[in-house]
């Protein structure tokens, strides 16, 4: 599984390339269909599915469920001044998923699919494509099925379990606002912000990059929800990247990522350019560090770093399909009720928190993809594993939902992260924090340990094949001499473990709960947006592993823009 900072690439992401049409003009395009009339066109079309679908001997259907994403994307890309994408689209995605059998067997497993096609939302066209995707969802389900039968003549089940978990139907349309966009005041902060960068040689490349959506929802299912809300994903961001080579070659990035409810929630424009200039300094500043050898010591995670690392160890460890799957690692499938980390911390998920300390999450939503309202969850409490990340997939012990059945727009639900919050008791400040990393550098005999800032993603396998080791690469590593407490800034290494072993060397956390906003994670069912609040921790022993390096020679010549000749 792979989390990674939101990326300009966002469309792409969503695999919905195939999908756009260009939309010309300052507008978003035409005019959104009227809700009611979509859900009209949805609610015929499946009606009519249920009642005359049948194949042979095969009956029809017992669940349909159609999704449609309306959206309206504009991005708006410049490069030291000069604009390079200038592009607003539509993307409209129709998708339907079709179980046969019944609740307490169908075809559906954690490899399930069900299909998806771009479609307008004119109602006799959306008809039509619902049409084909609901015959094509129906033969592979009755195919599913019949293959899921034969594989149950042969394998071992110790813990037969349902397919499917009932779940109360809802009918909401919540009020979206119009879309509205100002191109021209996007177009030329882009350019503003992307202008600053000119003023660093040592900066080879660099991008400024802002995106507006404007998503809305439909879902109709079998059981009788109907409901119209906004996507999950924030609905502006903007994000800078930059990129150099060392003068041995090795390449380094950097970047800034602020998701936003809208540009009218932006930070002021001078606050903007003190930031892009605050990441060429850190990048300039990372180009000189030294290149750090691998090594093992006690560290400090700050909360960027906590967070992500809970993500990876943790949170992809308690999704509740892999519990049942008997291909997935289930490490602590058997371990409800029992201790799994430090009893001073607790882990919960919770996608009902809007805001944190006056920042939007990005991981927020009301309905999770099956149409389940989001609920809070307590995953670990006090150490003590409690709960898991439940669709409508029941697991051993855990029999329905807990509103976090996520997908994106082409993809079938699972249990999914949305906004971890990590809680420790006894926090303490940051320079007690430091105090005892100093302890234990001495007692272990170290002459040094590490300060890992913020995160540029993590990576950890979840079937049983592989072996659970994870990795977090950290943004920034500055190493800490034992004697003095000086740190000195080096690069190229992330950190590198196995769930169980660096959790549970976890030994205090900061007083400094802080958000880390902005991230998408993939999975099975796609990539979904996702936050983590979590404190700086201190951690005995970490594992540190040298980057995968891409070295080639740094350019001749030097860069046109600043070249004395």
């Amino acid at each position: 599984m792979r989390l990674r900072p939101a990326r300009a690439s966002a469309a792409l992401a969503l695999g919905l390339a195939l999908a756009a049409a260009p939309v010309l003009g300052e507008s978003w395009g035409d005019s959104p269909e009227p809700a009611e009339r979509v859900f009209a066109a949805l609610r015929a079309e499946m009606t009519r599915s249920l009642e005359r679908l049948r194949d042979g001997k095969f009956g029809p259907p017992y669940f349909l469920a159609y999704r449609l994403h309306d959206a309206r994307h504009y991005e708006a890309v410049a490069s030291l001044g000069a604009l390079t994408t200038d592009d607003l689209e539509q993307y409209r995605i129709a998708y339907a998923e079709a179980r046969y059998g019944d609740k307490s067997f169908d075809n559906v497993d954690l490899s399930y699919q069900g299909v998806n096609l771009p479609s307008p939302t004119a109602p006799d066209v959306l008809r039509q494509t619902f049409w084909l995707l609901t015959d094509q969802a129906y033969k592979s389900a009755v195919a599913g099925w019949l293959e899921k039968k034969a594989k149950r003549a042969t394998e071992l089940v110790t813990r037969p379990l349902d397919d499917f978990s009932p779940a109360p139907p809802v009918r909401e349309t919540q009020a979206i606002p119009r879309p509205r966009l100002n191109r021209g005041r996007l177009r030329r902060l882009a350019l503003e912000l992307s202008a600053i960068l000119r003023d660093y040689p040592q900066i080879q490349e660099s991008s400024v990059d802002l995106e507006a959506w404007w998503v809305r929802r439909f879902l109709v299912t079998s059981e009788g929800t109907e409901l119209l809300t906004p996507s999950e994903r924030m609905p502006s961001e903007i994000h800078v990247n930059v990129a150099t080579r060392a003068d041995d070659g090795m390449r380094l990035e950097d970047s800034l990522f602020i998701p936003l409810v809208d540009f009218d929630h932006a930070p002021r424009r001078e606050e903007l350019k003190k930031k892009v200039r605050a990441l060429a300094e850190e990048l300039s500043s990372l180009r000189r560090a030294p290149v750090q050898d691998a090594a093992t010591a006690p560290a400090i995670l700050d909360p960027e770093m906590s967070g992500v690392l809970f993500h990876e160890a943790l949170g992809h460890k308690l999704e509740g399909e892999r519990q049942r799957d008997p291909h997935e690692s289930q490490l602590f499938r058997d371990l409800v009720g029992k201790p799994i980390i430090p009893a001073f911390l607790s882990v919960i998920d919770d996608p009902t928190l809007k805001e944190f300390a006056g920042s939007p999450l990005h991981g927020s939503y009301d309905y999770d993809s099956e149409g389940s309202r989001a609920q809070r969850v307590v995953l670990v409490d006090h150490g003590v594993l409690r709960n898991f990340l439940m669709s409508r997939w029941p697991v051993q012990g855990f029999a329905d939902t807990n509103g976090h059945g996520r997908s994106d727009w082409r993809s079938h639900p699972t249990g999914r992260m949305a906004n971890l919050i990590v809680q420790a008791d006894g926090a303490v400040s940051l320079d007690e924090l430091q105090r005892r990393l100093l302890s234990l550098l001495r007692a272990q005999g170290k002459s040094y340990g590490f300060l890992l800032v913020g995160s540029s993603g993590g990576e950890n396998p979840t079937n049983r094949e592989s072996a659970q080791t994870l990795e977090v690469r950290p943004r920034l590593v500055y190493r800490v001499d034992a004697a003095t407490g000086a740190r000195t800034l080096v690069r190229g290494v992330k950190l590198v473990g196995t769930p169980l072993v660096i959790l549970n060397r976890i030994v205090a956390a900061g007083n400094d709960p802080t958000l880390a906003n902005g991230f998408v994670c993939g999975a099975e069912s796609g990539w979904v947006p996702v936050s983590q609040i979590a404190p700086s921790l201190l951690v005995s022993e970490i594992e540190l592993q040298r980057l995968p390096e891409d070295r080639v020679l740094p350019p001749i010549l030097p860069s046109p823009l600043h070249d004395p000749r």
